[in-house]
């Protein structure tokens, strides 16, 4: 685990399927966060808040269930079981913060005030794509897209496809945010990407804004 960047957290695996739970695993080792498999359900620790299995292998558990057919990807489900073991089992708004580059773009994903996880993409229709499918896994949620501005018409014009893309995706509200002081030293997440930590920065110059449009 990343010291700094993730709070501690454990999350159950209860799942036949071998390959599925090496690649669940995998993602949460990927992000720092603990996903403990188990063969039954006296191995579960009372320290799980939610347990992630299959509607084939259901059986009655004692702690919050994600059935992995409902998620796109092991990396939605990751999000959405990291999020429940903070409380965040009806968050009220999610954010994607964007540090758009001419070759990477750098981003973070966050519900409320907790950050799930960053990313750097070359592609635009990849970040697109991720963007689409973390909107989907929290359709109630208040929306917000943050873009740092600053790096010629990069800004502009990613806000533009963002909206042509996501107007259709219920309360989706962009922000642009400066991009002054962005660049500086991150001790939060020092071990991460430039992009992806100024990704970070720009949520947290907007972080008390969003939560009071948030509510």
């Amino acid at each position: 685990m990343k010291k700094g960047w993730k709070h501690r957290a454990i999350i159950g695996l209860f799942l036949s399927d071998f390959k599925a739970a090496h690649n669940i695993i995998s993602e949460g080792r990927r992000r720092g966060i603990e996903v403990l498999s188990v063969s039954s359900l006296a191995e579960l620790p009372f320290s799980a808040k939610v347990i992630i299995t299959s509607k084939k292998d259901n059986s009655k558990l004692p702690v919050p269930v994600l059935f992995v057919e409902d998620f796109p990807s092991y990396k939605n489900l990751i999000d959405r079981a990291y999020e429940i073991t903070f409380g965040k089992d009806c968050p009220k708004f999610v954010t994607v913060s964007i540090d758009p580059g001419e070759k990477r773009t750098g981003c973070a994903f966050f519900v409320e005030d907790i950050l799930l996880r960053t990313s750097t993409y070359s592609d635009k229709r990849y970040l697109f794509d991720d963007i689409d499918e973390f909107f989907n896994i929290h359709k109630t949620c208040r929306k917000y897209i943050v873009i740092g501005k600053g790096a010629g018409d990069l800004s502009y014009a990613l806000e533009k496809d963002i909206h042509e893309r996501f107007l259709g995706a219920g309360q989706v509200e962009t922000i642009l945010v400066s991009e002054d002081s962005s660049n500086r030293r991150n001790v939060f997440i020092s071990a991460r990407p430039s992009d992806e930590s100024a990704a970070f920065m720009f949520f947290v110059k907007t972080r008390g804004k969003l939560i009071l449009c948030g509510r």
